[in-house]
């Protein structure tokens, strides 16, 4: 159904994930290897875009299920290119600091909130249930070759060439993303509900009750219940290592660039790996035992990286283990947790549901990363990353409770 839609999408997202994630290295090489930023700094960059996620994301959730989610997109991509092309324009007129990083990652997290849900939610309505997890794996492979390829180039253009081509490059990404989006074809969204009252005051308690409504689907499901609790522990557990792996990696065990972005290019060969199993075995497997056993393959894979001493060949094996399991176990959770949120969703309430539980989780990253990088000045950054290890594996725990016995129950099709 749609398939060349979906084709047009898939294109875009695979356009734009290769840009993301440039910026993804080069912004953290920047603030770390030019501005000098110590571990307090890059938790508030780490923080940023889920600081500023966690404030709008109930209010992006209301307005993507009101708007048409092809143009929110649209929208979405050219914001986001502008807002990157700024770092270099700040750093060539002299002005660029820890603070500008900060508000452009914060306002690209928004903005990529309410990509992410209008996408979500897209693929939902133009998609049969059956197919949700074969087109799921189909994106998740998508960014995990694009994850290969851009990695691997991004530490040697930052080493050789800056931070500023990536950026560039980044921005130009979002606008070919958006020029392919134009082309897809969305049909009209429903008709708004009519109100008595058209009021400023009328329109917000609305807009609340909306809210409300999206956070009543979570409590009143069981399996979407349960995805919050994962969701809220692996948020957690994952801003622990996103505080302290950089420094862990660059500075304290001391590999070069050129060589970490060749080894965070395995990543994606364990994330293509993650998809195209989840894509063999979700015809026969529930989906939410994918999800259980995903969450234990991440958390074993994630103990590599802290167990890695020094910048040798020992520690660069642990590394490429790291990034080959840890990140095969990461997306097929990501898969199966998605393809689990659309299936138990009703249509009129993707977006605010799927924000509902992404606000639990960018709060508890939030949280995290602000305790992390308290805790990484004392103590270090090895035992946070340990201690992210152990929390995706709680979750692991709570998603073989909690989802046992319903996981498969849609409620929409």
């Amino acid at each position: 159904m749609h398939s060349a839609a979906f084709r047009r999408v898939f294109a875009a997202d695979v356009v734009s994930t290769f840009g993301s994630l440039m910026s993804r290295l080069a912004i953290p090489w920047l603030a770390v290897l030019v501005l000098d930023a110590g571990p307090a700094a890059m938790a508030l960059l780490a923080v940023a875009d889920v600081a500023a996620a966690a404030l709008a994301t109930l209010l992006l959730g209301v307005l993507v299920d009101r708007l048409p989610k092809r143009r929110t997109m649209i929208a979405c991509d050219l914001l986001r290119a502008g807002a990157l092309l700024g770092i270099p324009l700040l750093a060539w007129l002299g002005h660029l600091s820890i603070g500008a990083l900060i508000a452009v990652v914060a306002f690209n997290g928004a903005l990529t909130v309410a990509f992410e849900l209008a996408q979500s939610a897209w693929i939902a309505k133009h998609t049969e249930t059956e197919d949700l997890a074969a087109r799921n794996s189909a994106l998740a492979a998508g960014n995990a070759v694009t994850e290969a390829a851009s990695f691997g180039l991004t530490g040697w253009l930052f080493q050789l060439l800056g931070a500023a081509v990536a950026l560039i490059t980044d921005a130009l990404t979002f606008v070919a993303s958006a020029m392919l989006l134009a082309r897809v074809e969305e049909s009209p969204p429903p008709p708004k509900e009519r109100t008595a009252d058209r009021s400023v005051r009328g329109a917000l308690h609305a807009f609340a009750a909306e809210v409300r409504g999206g956070l009543r689907t979570v409590g009143a499901e069981p399996t979407l219940r349960a995805l919050a609790l994962v969701a809220a522990l692996t948020a957690f557990g994952s801003s622990f290592a996103a505080t302290t792996y950089m420094i862990y990696v660059s500075r304290d065990l001391g590999f070069p660039t050129g060589t970490l972005g060749m080894i965070f290019a395995l990543g994606g060969l364990g994330s293509l790996a993650g998809a195209w199993i989840v894509s063999r075995l979700s015809p026969r497997i529930p989906v939410h035992r994918l999800l259980v056993a995903g969450l234990f393959v991440w958390a074993i894979g994630s103990a590599a990286a802290p167990l890695a001493a020094s910048a040798t060949l020992a520690g660069a094996l642990l590394l490429c283990t790291q990034q080959l399991v840890g990140d095969a176990g990461g997306i097929a959770v990501q898969i199966t947790d998605r393809t689990l949120r659309q299936s138990h969703t009703p249509e009129t309430h993707l977006a605010r549901v799927d924000a509902s539980i992404r606000t639990l989780s960018h709060a508890l990253t939030l949280a995290g990363a602000l305790l992390s990088g308290a805790l990484a000045e004392v103590f270090g950054a090895r035992p946070l990353l340990f201690a992210s290890s152990a929390l995706i594996g709680v979750a692991g725990i709570a998603a073989l409770v909690g989802l046992r016995g319903h996981g498969m129950a849609a409620t929409t099709a």
